[in-house]
């Protein structure tokens, strides 16, 4: 199946003007129609709250009557809907230059809620999320960022963009982190439309003893992409560096690799962020946009 339906996630970060340039260049490049998706944070009715708030702590609120205070609080939340809407309009205007620049079929989607909600509910409708890198100081609930639970709940692939200086490319060299797991089988499976628009494509097995199936030599997975006119070469890599993250880079650097695909934590979430693991790693620091299945 082609990719038709492309969601990428806008805001005024420094970030934005890259990840929404990739999602317009790859919806322009698989024929797909791309929704803009920007998610407002709303201001809590405080006036409500104050109902609640015994009169003798209203002075140290800033008001010297209940009236007093619930017109502060208005006039809060006022300014506050205001700076929303021009933050929203700013965003909407970074992200439709670039669509109509390349004459890609677009529109846009404006949200109020939790960020965490809002982008996972609306990601469900479509064939790829695409999503900044979240970095290590990112926002966490529970211990998970946004885009850890947009990758462990939306049932689909989500493209994550790090902020990229200068010139890059757009699926043009693809390389699959393979340990024949179900995650990497299910990557493969929901990455066949990246794939087919690539100009090369490798497989990378670290550690893993090499197959042969019939008379094509492989890893067996190339065999089977071949079979769906996907032409991919095996890379086997043998070491003793516990940090496979920096292995799987450093050979992607080396191939001039412009898209990771690999399954997402296949170990739990604790785990990971308590001994390193390759998907909290690949996340945070990764230089090459991922596509990342769970």
């Amino acid at each position: 199946m082609p990719l038709k339906d492309i969601l990428v996630h806008t805001d005024n970060s420094a970030s934005s003007e890259v990840r929404l340039e990739y999602a317009t260049r790859l919806a322009e490049i698989h024929d797909a129609h791309l929704t803009g998706l920007y998610v407002a944070s709303p201001m809590k009715r405080v006036a409500t709250a104050a109902r609640q708030t015994p009169h003798y702590i209203l002075p140290d609120l800033g008001g010297r009557s209940l009236r007093d205070y619930e017109q502060k609080a208005k006039d809060l939340h006022e300014e506050h809907s205001e700076h929303v809407h021009l933050a929203a309009d700013s965003a909407r205007m970074r992200f439709e230059e670039p669509a109509k620049k390349r004459k890609v079929r677009h529109e846009w989607d404006y949200a109020e809620g939790a960020m965490m909600e809002a982008l996972t509910h609306h990601a469900r409708f479509c064939d790829v999320a695409i999503v900044g890198q979240p970095g290590p100081d990112s926002a966490r609930r529970f211990g998970e960022t946004v885009t850890d639970h947009l990758i462990l709940s939306v049932g689909h692939p989500v493209l994550v963009v790090p902020n990229m200086a200068g010139e890059f490319t757009v699926g043009k060299r693809v390389m699959i982190a393979w340990d024949r797991s179900p995650l990497a089988t299910r990557a493969v499976h929901n990455s066949r439309p990246f794939l087919r628009h690539a100009d090369n494509v490798n497989i990378l097995a670290i550690n893993l003893k090499p197959e042969t199936h019939g008379e094509l030599p492989g890893s067996g997975i190339c065999e089977h992409l071949a079979r769906h006119d996907i032409v991919a070469e095996p890379v086997r890599i043998k070491t003793d560096s516990e940090k496979l993250a920096d292995v799987i880079v450093a050979t992607a650097e080396e191939h001039g690799i412009d898209l990771i695909i690999m399954g997402a934590y296949g170990q739990s979430r604790l785990r990971e962020r308590i001994l390193g693991g390759v998907t909290n790693r690949l996340l945070n620091d990764s230089p090459i946009p991922l596509l990342m299945n769970h």
